[in-house]
């Protein structure tokens, strides 16, 4: 199968870590723009300016026929897949490309509305969000799969042993954003030796397994992709619910996760694993197993594949009817 793949290039997205799994399975040509300097400012990323690559076919105004031109001679696309990184742009005459056209949305938790109205132009629609499934399909868009984040087992998987932090942090801490996660960080860190950096890439992955616990909270119930990389990492996450996320239908809680529901549970949780060393490898070693044989982004990517494969073989077959 081959496949257009589109997306912003930005190094840390889930866009980038599909596209390096479906290179093993499908032929891939990209196309779309770069993050500029601009935008890795205002989201604070100017730390990985220098792992940002164009795409094979740079990003011009948007048209797709102009996109179409410039793939080589003899190549044609089964599929045009675009990935959902944050930042969108025109995709001008796309009913024009002659194959299935499928979307990967990420953040329909905080942006159903404009991820709606983008869904409408394709013929698949895959999301990260589990609730968006049933949301799109009441919205009259059908053919929504959910298709959860994952890990890289070459970046997050461990490598070293454990212990240099006890508790750890390495996302985002904005009291507008997430007022609750900065409230409950701040309540780990009155009670424990907390680390906190927020860091990307192999730096992220080296605090990961450097830590006995990695903390995490969630953003409008989200199911992130550090839940995920921690887990590939080695190291215990204590994590929020997520409710309604599929968190708890893909991880056991207290087998591979470890789940607080509120601050005194979080500071609880924290304490007893800080000093049930034995219970805390278990799961940490646990959740390491389950991530790395069912949720990494090969086992995505194939995932999707075969999904986008039964459309297309449905699509063959109605023109070959028509012929």
């Amino acid at each position: 199968m081959n496949i257009l793949l589109s997306y912003t290039s930005n190094p840390m997205t889930t866009a980038s870590y599909l596209e390096k799994a479906i290179r093993k399975i499908c032929g891939v040509i990209t196309y779309g723009p770069a993050i500029n300097k601009g935008m890795l400012k205002s989201w604070d990323l100017l730390d990985v300016e220098d792992r940002v690559r164009n795409h094979q076919i740079p990003f011009s105004d948007g048209d797709m026929i102009r996109v179409i031109r410039k793939l080589p001679a003899g190549w044609h696309p089964d599929v045009f897949l675009y990935v959902d990184t944050g930042i969108f742009y025109p995709l001008i005459n796309l009913d024009l490309l002659e194959c299935i056209k499928a979307c990967y949305l990420i953040d329909s938790h905080i942006n159903f509305d404009s991820h709606l109205e983008f869904a409408r132009d394709f013929d698949v629609v895959f999301v990260a969000h589990k609730p968006a499934v049933e949301m799109f399909k009441a919205s009259g868009i059908e053919d929504v799969f959910w298709i959860p984040p994952a890990c890289d087992p070459q970046l997050h998987g461990k490598t070293r042993g454990e212990g240099l932090y006890d508790i750890s942090f390495v996302g985002t801490l904005n009291s507008e954003f997430n007022p609750e996660r900065v409230n409950l960080f701040n309540a780990l860190k009155q009670s424990f030796n907390v680390y906190y950096e927020r860091c990307f890439l192999e730096r992220m992955a080296e605090v990961l397994y450097q830590s006995k616990i990695v903390f995490h909270k969630s953003v409008n119930d989200g199911l992130a992709m550090r839940v995920f990389e921690v887990l590939a990492s080695g190291s215990m996450l204590l994590t929020d619910e997520s409710k309604g996320s599929g968190l708890t239908n893909l991880f056991e809680n207290r087998k591979h996760i470890v789940i607080y529901r509120n601050e005194k549970e979080l500071l609880e949780l924290a304490d007893y694993y800080l000093r049930h060393e034995d219970d805390r490898k278990k799961i940490a070693v646990e959740g390491m197993r389950k991530v790395l044989t069912e949720h990494t982004y090969r086992h995505r990517a194939e995932d999707m594949i075969r999904t986008l494969s039964m459309f297309k073989k449905m699509r063959d077959i109605q023109l070959q009817l028509l012929t």
